[in-house]
């Protein structure tokens, strides 16, 4: 019924802790985007990709064709979310949900002028790479699309949200209260490259229009 899915780079034992926490009970595929470390978990229930090449963010959402469980969980590699919250995005059914997201869009002329909505309930223009809960039925259905993002650098969450909120004709994404576990960032965060915010703020450009 469900597979998570999580992106290795820089932070193999974050991505092992997460495997810790949900191996026994839930399939998990690991994307290892670092071609110079092979990334190794042994447990029938976790499989390991292993690329030659750094495919960035937007393969996490590429690799969800090649299962078939219905709904899929896509982790940041430092976020652990309870049980119970990953119970409550499930049981949400929506094609497209998570903790984190922006709002203010329609006013903003920069990407830091956006409005954050962290761990609570609220209705936001598009959510945030952290902790996200998508059907493959709605993946399924922006694919040809999405495929054409194949190789994006930044704003893969940005891309499947507009995409969603296209295809079934939303006005707004949703986001919901709930635990997670913060495990150690380290200094090697999308969000520390100088170019991060501009890069992703030319991606929401893109999708407006």
């Amino acid at each position: 019924m469900l597979r998570i899915i999580v992106l290795n780079y820089k932070r193999p034992d974050n991505v092992r802790a997460i495997c810790d926490a949900f191996h026994r009970t839930v399939p998990i595929t690991v994307i290892n985007n670092n071609p110079y470390e092979t990334f190794e978990y042994r447990s029938r229930k976790v499989t390991v990709i292993n690329n030659d090449s750094n495919k960035y963010c937007i393969e996490r959402w590429l690799q969800c064709y090649n299962y078939t469980e219905p709904f899929k969980l896509i982790l940041d590699d430092d976020l652990v979310p309870s049980p119970l919250l990953i119970q409550k995005l499930k049981r949400r059914n929506q094609p497209l949900i998570g903790i984190y997201g922006k709002s203010g869009v329609d006013k903003a002329k920069k990407y830091n002028d956006l409005r954050d909505h962290w761990c609570n309930n609220s209705r936001v223009d598009f959510l945030v790479g952290s902790v996200l809960m998508v059907k493959q039925e709605a993946l399924d259905a922006i694919k040809e699309d999405l495929l054409t993002f194949k190789g994006l650098k930044r704003g893969d969450d940005i891309v499947v949200s507009y995409l969603v909120k296209k295809y079934y004709k939303l006005e707004n994404l949703d986001t919901v209260v709930g635990k997670v576990l913060n495990l150690p960032e380290g200094n090697v965060g999308l969000n520390r490259h100088p170019d991060h915010f501009k890069l992703r703020w030319e991606v929401l450009q893109q999708c407006l229009n």
